[in-house]
């Protein structure tokens, strides 16, 4: 691991045998840390747990290390989720985890989430987990929490920046899951893992509570929306 951007407590044991990397960017939401990591530690055996948080957000970097957890600092001036999708997957580089997920911390792991996730496994190199939510998730057309073959990310890329790339950076929040999902399809890759549950305890679905960060990404929607028609634009013939 990078030393300039990870910043690890010494009392944390990573997995040596673990199968999967778990990505949670984070802003501004300290009180979300612990119910998920409880969630993630009661269901999880074969993943390690990484937040990826900002230099100055103290509060939420208190959090992370009081629930014995290891933050990725991002040490940039652009705090987007999609920078931080990247700079989680770049800063595990020589960690042994094949596989990575990127999720929110507004969800709950179901039990055996891992072992559903491979069930039915085919060799392909993106698989999107139900967040038991959003209509076009659960129909197995959109991914809203995947699970990503590092390898696939490293020689082909989870976005059209190609090679080394989870997301576009130029998302400010959403979209990115658009992007990611299309590529995917467009790839052959994709593979929807129904009985994999990662709940996502949104508003939109009456699970959560609305706060800043949901009301600063939704401030950011026309922006995002805009770039994404300009990229499917470019990309999709």
């Amino acid at each position: 691991m990078n030393a300039s951007t990870i910043a690890l407590n010494t009392s944390i044991t990573l997995k040596s045998e673990a199968h999967i990397a778990v990505f949670v960017p984070v802003m501004r939401r300290p009180q979300n840390v612990q119910p998920l990591v409880e969630s993630f530690e009661a269901t999880s055996s074969r993943s390690n747990l990484y937040f990826v948080a900002d230099h100055d957000d103290i509060d939420e970097l208190w959090a992370i290390y009081d629930a014995d957890c290891i933050p990725i600092i991002n040490r940039s001036a652009i705090k987007t989720f999609a920078v931080k999708c990247n700079l989680g997957y770049r800063e595990t580089f020589d960690t042994d985890e094949p596989w990575m997920l990127f999720i929110g911390d507004d969800v709950r792991f179901h039990p055996g989430w891992e072992d559903e996730a491979f069930a039915e496994h085919d060799g392909r190199s993106f698989i999107s987990t139900n967040d038991l939510g959003n209509t076009k998730v659960m129909a197995g057309r959109h991914a809203t929490h995947p699970i990503i073959r590092r390898q696939w990310v490293d020689e082909h890329g989870a976005s059209w920046d190609g090679p080394g790339t989870v997301a576009h950076d130029g998302y400010k929040h959403w979209y990115v899951d658009n992007e990611w999902t299309t590529v995917a399809q467009q790839a052959g890759e994709f593979r929807f893992a129904s009985t994999c549950h990662i709940e996502h305890h949104h508003p939109i679905f009456q699970k959560g509570q609305d706060d800043p960060i949901y009301r600063l990404g939704q401030s950011h929607s026309e922006h995002d929306r805009q770039l994404w028609r300009s990229r499917i634009g470019k990309y999709i013939r």
